[in-house]
């Protein structure tokens, strides 16, 4: 298995045995058309990583249980995933103008990793929360190319704590939180009746 592949075992065998209804909660494997479908619509070349993601599942669909197998986020399904990038780099679209701008560059030619205090098409959301916060892949060129940042459609957009370099790597972060009970970023992982939920004191 890949790390990817690995890792997201980890949680799913954790909460097979821990929270059934988070692990129920969760949507089979993306058809591949689709997500080629998505990857085409959002004009960006995705990395292999965020494209094995979707071929481990397809999120969960909205309504149902929410599944936050993630600290506080529910994952995205592949379509879930076309609106809302739609949505978002329409929102923003006039600040990113503004501030490229001011700065006199294209934020969009930014290593991947560089805070860019406005929501990039770059930016390809994976999993969101049940407020207006998102964790996206950040599909930029660079040695940080594919690393996973919150994003919050407020004044701390995306230069929170919410950073991982890889998909696999939070995931590795995630599954040990799960294991230990320690915290994952600040959040704790409590289980009630077959539910996995993330406390942040």
């Amino acid at each position: 298995m890949t790390q990817l592949a690995d890792q997201w075992a980890r949680l799913l065998s954790w909460c097979d045995a821990n929270a059934p209804v988070t692990a129920a909660g969760l949507n089979a494997p993306a058809d591949l058309r689709i997500v080629r479908y998505a990857e085409s619509a959002t004009g960006r070349t995705w990395t292999p990583e965020l494209r094995e993601w979707f071929a481990l599942h397809n999120g969960s669909d909205q309504g149902n249980v929410f599944p936050q197998v993630l600290p506080g986020h529910r994952p995205m399904t592949v379509a879930e995933l076309v609106v809302d990038w739609r949505s978002l780099v329409g929102i923003w679209a006039e600040t990113t103008t503004a501030l490229e701008e001011i700065e006199g560059r294209q934020l969009m030619a930014d290593p991947a990793g560089t805070t860019a205090f406005t929501y990039l098409p770059s930016f390809i959301p994976i999993a969101a929360d049940n407020t207006r916060c998102r964790l996206v892949v950040d599909t930029r060129d660079g040695d940080a190319a594919g690393c996973v940042v919150g994003f919050a459609s407020d004044d701390v957009v995306d230069e929170g704590t919410m950073r991982w370099p890889s998909i696999g790597a939070m995931l590795h972060d995630v599954a040990d939180s799960l294991e230990t009970s320690n915290p994952c970023k600040g959040w704790v992982p409590v289980v009630e009746g077959g539910e996995l939920y993330w406390d942040f004191p």
